[in-house]
């Protein structure tokens, strides 16, 4: 557990120190700060976590995950990583903690931010009962697609790098946004989470429990592989 935790300390401050990380989080502030407004509370922070059910996650999440895992290659360490005393099993699950980690700071900042705007622009209808139903949403679509960034984290060891990932997080992010609104949406993980962000509306297509063992089994095809293809890494 001690030698986890060496790694997990070690992990957060590769990415703490990047400015993948920083120029990512001010990139989505700035975004936010864009589509602030609306005619009350609800649709401004609505707007918001549609943000994140749509493109926020998908490309925010998958970019940071496709750089704690490629740049191990894209910098020449992942020798040095694989010959320390930590198994690799720990190191994936040590990247998987920060990733995750962070990405649910950057939620939580981008919703402060979020709440922050509302109050000076003067949104009206502030209600905290409307606030935290809209905070517990939007932590349940962040958490939907961390789910999501475990391909990528294989795709990112698999090709020894950033493009390939970053290419399949952007491509996915196309057919979300094309296929999601049809009845093939429901099936494709990509478009599950704005899928159940609009379920609190009139949906044409609701979703199922089909649709969220979809993203588990997605979650688990990924982590797996990637503990998987790490275990190997020296061998390939």
């Amino acid at each position: 557990m001690k030698l986890l935790w060496n790694a997990v300390y070690t992990e957060n401050r590769k990415l703490s120190r990047s400015p993948v990380l920083w120029g990512m989080l001010v990139f989505l502030l700035f975004v936010t700060g864009i589509r602030s407004g609306g005619a009350d509370w609800n649709e401004h922070l609505g707007n918001m976590s549609f943000l994140f059910a749509s493109v926020f996650g998908l490309m925010g999440f998958g970019t940071i995950t496709a750089w704690v895992f490629g740049r191990e290659y894209a910098d020449r360490t992942v020798k040095d990583l694989l010959a320390l005393p930590v198994s690799r099993t720990a190191i994936v699950i040590a990247k998987g903690l920060v990733i995750a980690g962070w990405c649910l700071a950057s939620t939580l900042m981008i919703f402060g931010f979020s709440l922050l705007l509302g109050l000076l622009i003067g949104v009206p209808g502030f209600s905290w009962s409307m606030i935290m139903k809209q905070f517990g949403e939007l932590l349940l679509i962040a958490v939907f697609h961390l789910l999501l960034c475990s391909p990528i984290a294989l795709l990112a060891s698999i090709s020894r790098g950033y493009l390939v990932p970053i290419a399949y997080a952007f491509t996915t992010l196309m057919i979300a946004l094309t296929a999601g609104p049809t009845a093939l949406g429901a099936y494709l993980p990509w478009s599950i989470p704005a899928l159940h962000l609009s379920m609190s509306g009139l949906t044409t297509f609701p979703l199922g429990k089909a649709s969220y063992v979809i993203l588990v089994l997605v979650f688990a095809v990924g982590a797996l592989g990637t503990m998987s293809w790490w275990k190997r890494a020296d061998h390939r």
